[in-house]
């Protein structure tokens, strides 16, 4: 996987600088088709996705094609067969998050927490590998981080990720949320913190490195 310098890191995360809410703007990030870019595409992609590829965050968490099978109000009320079927032979390092799933799916609808927290953590663990990431144990470097901030154990709201200043310095957030043409939305470097705040839940999941993709928009900060 792609990183960044020492150098690079520390121009995301200013030591001895502020980290406002909202950072800065990443340069030229205004421009199509990234601005169209979500939180997620961002986050996952480093770049614009359409919200119905196989293995967007829309997909596969909200999707009748993704991981879940849904009740009329939109609640899951079990697993997608169909779905990681696929998966697991396409992204067989998947397999193992499959099987967190499978095996805390019951108690998690029962509302136990410490289930609904092992498939919240394994989802989006599962979601950032089959978009091309490297997911690291929870013990692994803290450099980089995806994060997701969201309202229940099996949505989200919001994606961003995280990356820490050189020699153990301060994790800021590079992060964006949906745009258009009308209302340009760009990406956010040294923001203080991940958005979405009223959210009750946050994810954190280490990460080897980012994609070339987002290490190319990164290097547009000089």
């Amino acid at each position: 996987m792609p990183y960044l310098s020492d150098t690079q890191r520390n121009l995301l995360a200013p030591a001895g600088q502020p980290h406002p809410r909202n950072g800065a703007t990443v340069p030229t990030s205004q421009q199509a088709p990234f601005v169209n870019a979500a939180c997620w595409g961002w986050a996952l992609n480093g770049e614009y996705v359409n919200a119905d590829d196989p293995y967007a965050a829309t997909t596969i968490y909200t999707s009748d094609n993704g991981a879940f099978v849904f009740n009329a109000e939109r609640v899951p009320t079990g697993l997608n067969a169909a779905f990681f079927e696929i998966t697991d032979m396409v992204f067989p390092q998947t397999v193992q998050y499959h099987a967190t799933l499978a095996a805390n799916f019951a108690n998690a609808l029962g509302g136990n927490v410490a289930a609904q927290d092992a498939c919240r953590f394994a989802l989006m663990k599962l979601t950032a590998e089959v978009n091309g990431h490297t997911v690291l144990p929870d013990d692994g470097s803290a450099v980089y981080t995806m994060v997701m901030k969201s309202p229940s154990w099996y949505g989200w709201c919001h994606w961003g990720i995280g990356i820490q200043g050189a020699g153990g310095g301060d994790t800021t957030y590079q992060q964006k949320v949906n745009g258009s043409i009308l209302n340009p939305n760009t990406l956010q470097y040294n923001c203080g913190v991940m958005w979405d705040e009223g959210q009750p839940l946050t994810t954190t999941i280490r990460i080897d490195g980012l994609l070339q993709t987002q290490v190319d928009m990164l290097n547009r900060v000089v």
